[in-house]
């Protein structure tokens, strides 16, 4: 096995996983039930098993987040009135958190409601919601927001780093309970057609939107648990299969350089 298609194998799965996150984040943003901070953990803890590196993957974690504000802000700027009214948005924000938001901007001002920003979980896209039905303008919060969501992201993906050995863990946990995870999700849809058309039992959507997060977030820790298993179990057959074929490590000029017998 060449060193280019090792380098090639690397850079396939780096790919994989730097366009894995930044669509995440995106989706984040429009409303997909998975925190933003977990995908930003994550991310993290792949830089520190050397899958990617952290200064693209830091590149890929700041447009996905800035795309993902952008999208309610805009959403909000032009079409307010008509996303509130819909059903969708009704099951996510209710009038309690938008009073909630509202007072953050009063007693704190959007200058530091915009540098606090990623650590306001669970309201980050209906922060930028109202920022758009508010009015205001962009350049006027800009340079806040770009700080804020700069600062926080560096701040996670240190934190994925910096716990990445217990990351670990929990990532191998839920790789191997991929199997039982997937047949809990199967039963919980079926109790779930069961009494929404059968029994005619209704289901609060505020539980159903809930439920449906634990079960994104689940599903992704078991993804990311593959991602490492593949990546590892793949490095060591390629090296394996280099043994196989007669490479052998060899000490040279202060460094190990693989030669061919």
């Amino acid at each position: 096995m060449s060193g280019g298609l090792l380098i090639e194998f690397i850079l396939l799965f780096s790919s994989f996983a730097y366009i894995g996150i930044f669509l995440l984040l995106i989706l984040s943003g429009c409303g997909f039930p998975l925190p933003e901070e977990i995908t930003l953990i994550m991310a993290g803890f792949l830089t520190s098993q050397e899958i990617v590196h952290i200064a693209p993957m830091f590149f890929f974690c700041f447009m996905g987040a800035f795309i993902s504000d952008m999208v309610p802000y805009f959403a909000g700027y032009f079409y307010g009135p008509r996303i509130l009214a819909s059903k969708y948005v009704s099951m996510m924000i209710n009038q309690r958190r938008m009073r909630k938001i509202s007072l953050f901007f009063k007693i704190y001002g959007y200058q530091k409601v915009f540098l606090m920003r990623p650590f306001l979980l669970g309201i980050r896209p209906f922060i930028m919601l109202f920022s758009g039905i508010s009015g205001i303008k962009l350049k006027t919060f800009l340079p806040y927001q770009l700080s804020g969501m700069a600062f926080g992201i560096l701040f996670w993906l240190l934190l994925g780093r910096l716990f990445a050995s217990k990351i670990e863990i929990l990532t191998a946990f839920f790789y191997h309970s991929k199997d039982l995870i997937i047949a809990v999700i199967l039963l919980a849809a079926a109790v779930y057609l069961l009494c929404r058309f059968v029994l005619h039992i209704k289901i609060k959507p505020r539980f159903f939107i809930r439920a449906v997060s634990v079960i994104v977030t689940a599903l992704f820790m078991a993804l990311m648990g593959y991602e490492v298993y593949v990546y590892r179990s793949g490095i060591k057959r390629l090296f394996q299969k280099a043994a196989l074929r007669g490479w052998e490590l060899k000490p040279g000029r202060g460094s190990a350089e693989l030669t061919e017998e």
